[in-house]
């Protein structure tokens, strides 16, 4: 059977965006398991959902979770222990009352919640409820006239990129990355209509020129943009890949804006089963490219 030319892209499209993506998001993404409890009084029934409120503390729970360990990792060893990262399995706030466990104090509660909001739903990906426990009665009873309690344990996917810009807009947290993101360079490839040829050169970023995070921020057959974190500027990083020495892989740099931190490739991808090109094929090759 034979397959048309769109066919044929929309698969190589698909296969990238399976191989790059899940690459990508993993680094940015937390799952967390997280608990809900909300504390039933009487006469709020006709004013809440009881099952509701217990999503929304299971939201924030998760991903306040993931803040208190971001907040953690960025302070000082002696700092850690302060700060409460993993003292208890949720937050204290999700009982009512913050109570002299080792976990954040009120304090610091307050300040995440001026960080990140009331809503946390900007900071989540998804969320799946893994188990309704409905109302249960109250295992500690520390809240006057709350005798019953509603339950869920929520799984929450936290995008951990933007719970770092809000904590370190906020002053809770100095961004290690910092430096990195400042170094951002965007790499436009054109001339890679090869699956193989974009894992090399991905593979090529990361190994050899120290890219610490690449995003795809566009993609066709024949087109590529992508968002380079590292060490390198846009020219160092220009120079580096057409300086490259790979018989599969040519890259010429076709542009270098330094002010917009941006370069352009073209690339050639040359399978291992084919003869090395000489360089005169090659140079032919290239010059056939427009270079706007």
């Amino acid at each position: 059977m034979r397959v048309s030319s769109a066919a044929a892209a929309a698969i190589w499209l698909a296969l990238v965006a399976f191989w790059i993506f899940p690459g990508v998001a993993r680094a940015e993404l937390q799952r967390v398991e997280a608990v809900g409890i909300y504390g039933i009084r009487d006469g709020a029934r006709s004013r809440v959902i009881p099952r509701d409120e217990a999503i929304a503390k299971a939201r924030w729970e998760g991903v306040s979770r993931v803040a208190l360990e971001l907040i953690g990792e960025s302070a000082p060893s002696e700092e850690k222990e302060r700060v409460g990262v993993g003292a208890t399995p949720y937050p204290p706030e999700a009982r009512g009352a913050s109570r002299d466990s080792g976990g954040p104090s009120r304090d610091q509660l307050a300040a995440l919640r001026d960080a990140l909001g009331r809503d946390v739903l900007p900071y989540m990906r998804s969320y799946r409820i893994l188990d309704d426990r409905g109302e249960v009665p109250v295992l500690f009873n520390e809240e006057p006239g709350v005798t019953m309690e509603y339950v869920v344990v929520v799984e929450v996917l936290v995008d951990v990129d933007r719970v770092s810009g809000a904590l370190a807009k906020a002053g809770l947290i100095v961004l290690a990355n910092a430096e990195e993101t400042r170094q951002a360079v965007v790499v436009e490839v054109v001339g890679l209509g090869r699956y193989e040829a974009l894992e090399v050169l991905l593979a090529i970023l990361r190994d050899r020129m120290g890219a610490t995070r690449i995003h795809l921020l566009e993609f066709s057959r024949e087109r590529q943009i992508l968002s380079v974190e590292g060490p390198l500027g846009p020219d160092a990083l220009s120079a580096s890949l057409a300086r490259y020495d790979d018989p599969r892989l040519v890259l010429e740099a076709r542009g270098v804006d330094t002010e917009g931190r941006r370069i352009r490739l073209i690339g050639r991808w040359f399978p291992v089963s084919d003869d090395p090109p000489d360089a005169a094929a090659l140079e032919s090759t290239l010059d056939r490219v427009p270079s706007s």
